[in-house]
């Protein structure tokens, strides 16, 4: 069996991954000890990805075996946003990546989906409450956007899962 990492990287151009998760002056930190990972970039244009589809910035893709002989993986879209955004324009760019994605996973893989939105500023009570009442949808997996600080860490959001 073919873990998600690989099935992952062996479907994205090499130019398409990234090492660093930054995106007009918004960072997100996605180094994680010892878990195996691969960044895509979903703007890179060898990814042949039609001009006007919502699609987010990165697809963040890891592994981590466990203690137990298991593998913890996860499928992570990212929207990086450091100044003002709409909310609903945020959820149709994660799912739009995580629809890209799901073409790259194998029929087998087993993961936790944890769409992921890094801001810079503090956000509206109207932002957050439709930000809440939305979910994104992989693989039969829905979930409700996790929010990160630009700046901040990757881990922070897949601690919460």
């Amino acid at each position: 069996m073919k873990g998600l990492v690989a099935a992952v990287s062996d479907a994205v151009p090499g130019g398409c991954r990234s090492p660093s998760c930054d995106k007009e002056g918004c960072t997100l930190l996605v180094g994680i000890a010892k878990v195996k990972r691969v960044l895509v970039d979903l703007d890179c244009p060898d990814l042949h990805i039609p001009h006007g589809r919502k699609r987010c910035d990165y697809v963040f893709v890891g592994e981590k075996n466990t203690k137990a002989k298991n593998t913890k993986a996860w499928v992570v879209p990212i929207e990086l946003k450091s100044g003002r955004f709409d909310a609903a324009e945020v959820i149709a760019q994660l799912q739009g990546g995580a629809e890209t994605v799901e073409a790259w996973l194998p029929d087998d893989g087993a993961f936790q989906f944890v769409p992921v939105l890094a801001h810079g500023r503090d956000l509206r009570i109207k932002q957050r409450n439709e930000l809440r009442s939305h979910t994104v949808h992989l693989c039969g997996q829905t979930r409700r956007v996790a929010l990160v600080r630009c700046d901040g860490r990757l881990k922070d959001a897949l601690d919460d899962r």
